[in-house]
């Protein structure tokens, strides 16, 4: 479970009159089930939920916690030892976990409306919680850094700022003290990266899946409207026909971006990709054989496209499963959209290498 789910659940509960309990796990030592930023959601009498904050009995026990606090609102902060003995009822994981328990009513609904949208439509910002146990919870949504000094009438320091725009930056959430030994946590509304996929075919139908359940937005482009449409793809946020030849001016990709080459012959993979190695995309996938790469990557290479940019190209696409059926292919090529988000890409990757184009 993402965080715009969350965000768009507590928006519709809270917009039926009923409070809502937001957990948050906000610091960790050793090993813990929960990481930092895990969130879930409690509502109603008998403590329905959505998503995790790492199971087992404490994730039981800061529910009933939540649900002897609903209908007020405030906020609350619950730690909990893991002891590593095997016989332990709270589990063997060992470390301790701080989960911050924030109830909110209807007053609350244009954040999390304002959140889901912002989060939807691509946005970004820093999202701030004053931990003030006992009292109303209070959440500050940057959209801009530059809003820091009119926050909410909280002076933050120069070192505050400073972790702030850490976080943003690496996308790490920390919990921070300020001067008056008031403690903030820093979260991250990150950019959802975009997925380009190119083609329309059954391939691309569970890439679409798979990639819009981890938290990739996906733009799904074809030449042919019959295979390219909401009824195919109804979970895609943009859906695009055009000719491959000049699709690449309808479509805005950068840095953040992942290219995926999966249309209906080779012809069109190769126009595509000839394209796609011009663009700064954070990954170009194409798929196919080795023979059939190697061909296409020599030819690109003797119309003039350097080796460096067609060494970019992850071909044979995906990450090694064994994979046989367009479910396990879709599976695999979304596990390597997922390396390299969290890992980046290799130094020196071996994915491919054309030494011997000009052989």
């Amino acid at each position: 479970m993402n965080d715009l789910e969350i965000y768009k659940k507590a928006a519709l509960v809270l917009s039926t009159g009923e409070n809502i309990a937001l957990i948050t796990v906000i610091s960790t030592t050793g090993s813990t089930p929960g990481k930092v930023g895990y969130k879930m959601l409690v509502w109603g009498e008998n403590g329905q939920t959505i998503s995790t904050v790492g199971g087992g009995l404490i994730e039981a026990e800061i529910i009933n916690i939540a649900k002897n606090i609903l209908p007020k609102t405030e906020n609350q902060v619950s730690r909990f030892n893991l002891d590593d003995t095997e016989d332990d009822e709270k589990g063997i994981c060992g470390g301790s976990i701080e989960l911050l328990i924030e109830t909110f009513d209807k007053k609350t609904l244009p954040l999390f409306k304002e959140l889901s949208t912002v989060i939807e439509k691509g946005g970004k910002g820093a999202l701030i919680s004053i931990i003030s146990p006992k009292k109303p919870p209070e959440k500050i949504f940057l959209k801009n850094i530059d809003q820091l000094d009119a926050s909410a009438n909280i002076n933050f320091s120069l070192e505050i700022i400073e972790s702030i725009k850490r976080v943003v930056d690496k996308e790490q959430p920390e919990k921070k003290t300020l001067e008056n030994g008031v403690q903030i946590f820093i979260e991250t509304i990150s950019e959802q990266p975009m997925v380009f996929i190119f083609g329309a075919g059954h391939l691309s139908y569970y890439i679409s899946r798979y990639a819009k359940s981890l938290n990739f937005r996906v733009t799904v482009c074809d030449e042919r409207a019959e295979f390219a449409n909401k009824k195919r793809f109804p979970d895609a946020d943009n859906i695009i026909v055009e000719n491959f030849e000049s699709i690449f001016d309808k479509i805005d990709i950068n840095k953040n971006s992942y290219i995926v080459i999966v249309t209906k012959g080779h012809k069109s993979d190769e126009i595509v990709l000839e394209k796609a190695v011009g663009t700064d995309a954070k990954y170009i996938g194409m798929v196919g054989s080795k023979r059939k790469t190697l061909t296409i990557l020599k030819r690109l290479n003797k119309k003039g496209i350097p080796q460096d940019s067609l060494r970019r190209v992850y071909s044979p696409i995906g990450i090694s499963i064994g994979a046989v059926t367009p479910e396990e292919i879709a599976l695999s090529i979304v596990c390597e959209l997922v390396k390299i988000r969290r890992l980046g890409a290799a130094p020196q990757a071996n994915h491919m290498t054309i030494a011997s184009s000009n052989n």
